[in-house]
C-alpha cells in the first residue's frame, strides 16, 4: 500500500471511530444517570476517555501524514507514538479515578436502580463496539497503523468491560451490592494494563528500537544472497510510522569498477524496498579489504 492509499484509509478510520464513540457515550451517559451504578459510571468514563483519544489521535494523523519538509526531512510518522503515549497517560488517569470511585463504593454502597435499562444500554453498546473493533482490524491488516492500533486497544477492553457492567448489574439485581464497586476496580486495573502496554509500544517508536530480528535476519538473506555481496555490516533500523528506515555497509569486492558497485548497490535498495510497502534505504557500499571478484 503506497502512502496515499494509507492517509486515506487511516482518516476515514478516524472518521468512524469518532462517529461510533459519540453514539456510545451518549448511550452510556443516560444509563449512567439512569441506574447510579459505579460500574456503569466507570464504562461511561472510559468511553469517553475513547472520545477525546479519538479526536486527538485524527488531528496527530493529520500531521503525521504529512510528507518530509525541510525540517523533518524523515518526516512526521512519529506523531503517532506521541499521540500513543498521551493515551497512556489519559488511560492511566482515568484508572485512578476509577479505582478512588471504586473503593468508596465499595465501602459506602450506594442504591442502583433502573436495572433493566442500563442491561438493554449495554447490549446496544457491545453491538456497536464488536461492529467499530471489526472495522479496524481490517484497517490495521491494510495499513498497520500504531495509532489505529492503539484505539482498537481501547475498543477490544471495551467489549469486556461492557461483559463486566452486564455482570454486575445481573449481581446487584440478585442483591450482591458489592459486585457494582468490584466491578469498578476491576475496569480501573484493565485500563491501567492497556496504559502499560500503549506506554510500551510508543517507547517502541519514540527511542528507535530496531525491528524485530526476523525482520532484520530476512533483510540480511536477502542481500547475502545477492552475486558479489561479500559481507553486510552495520545494520541499523527503525521506524516512524508506516515508514520504516534501514542503513546498512555493503561489502564489495575491492578490484569493482564504481560504476558495477553503484548497480548492485541500487538492486540491494530494490530488494529492501520490496521488503516493505513505504521504506528508506541508505546504503554505503565499502571494498571488502583482500577480496577480489570471482572471475580474476
Amino acid at each position: 500500500m503506497n502512502s496515499q492509499e494509507y492517509n486515506l484509509w487511516v482518516r476515514r478510520s478516524g472518521m468512524l471511530t469518532i462517529a461510533f464513540a459519540l453514539t456510545i457515550v451518549a448511550i452510556k451517559l443516560f444509563a449512567a444517570i439512569d441506574t447510579n451504578a459505579a460500574s456503569m459510571l466507570a464504562s461511561m468514563m472510559d468511553a469517553m476517555m475513547d472520545v477525546a483519544v479519538s479526536l486527538l489521535n485524527f488531528v496527530a494523523l493529520r500531521y503525521a501524514l504529512k510528507p518530509a519538509d525541510d525540517e523533518h526531512r524523515f518526516g512526521h510518522g512519529k506523531a503517532e507514538a506521541v499521540m500513543a503515549l498521551f493515551q497512556a497517560a489519559f488511560l492511566a488517569g482515568a484508572a485512578f479515578v476509577l479505582l478512588y470511585q471504586g473503593f468508596n463504593r465499595f465501602f459506602v454502597p450506594a442504591p442502583v436502580g433502573a436495572i433493566s435499562s442500563g442491561i438493554w444500554a449495554m447490549l446496544v453498546c457491545s453491538g456497536l463496539t464488536l461492529t467499530l473493533v471489526l472495522l479496524q482490524r481490517w484497517v490495521i491488516k491494510k495499513t498497520g497503523s500504531l495509532a489505529v492500533n492503539a484505539d482498537q486497544a481501547h475498543y477490544r477492553g471495551d467489549l469486556l468491560m461492557n461483559a463486566a457492567v452486564l455482570l454486575a448489574l445481573y449481581l446487584v439485581q440478585n442483591s450482591l451490592l458489592w459486585a457494582d464497586a468490584v466491578i469498578a476496580i476491576l475496569i480501573a486495573g484493565y485500563l491501567l494494563f492497556n496504559a502499560a502496554q500503549l506506554l510500551r509500544e510508543s517507547m517502541v517508536h519514540l527511542l528507535d528500537e530496531e525491528l524485530p530480528e526476523t525482520d532484520r535476519q530476512q533483510i540480511l538473506q536477502q542481500l547475502q544472497q545477492m552475486s558479489g555481496v561479500l559481507g553486510v555490516e552495520q545494520l541499523r533500523t527503525r521506524r516512524a510510522g508506516p515508514r520504516v528506515f534501514v542503513q546498512l555497509r555493503l561489502l564489495l569486492p575491492q578490484d569493482w569498477s564504481l560504476q558495477k558497485a553503484h548497480q548492485v548497490t541500487d538492486l540491494a535498495e530494490q530488494q529492501i524496498a520490496a521488503l516493505y510497502t513505504d521504506a528508506e534505504v541508505i546504503i554505503h557500499p565499502d571494498p571488502s579489504p583482500h577480496a577480489v571478484s570471482a572471475t580474476d
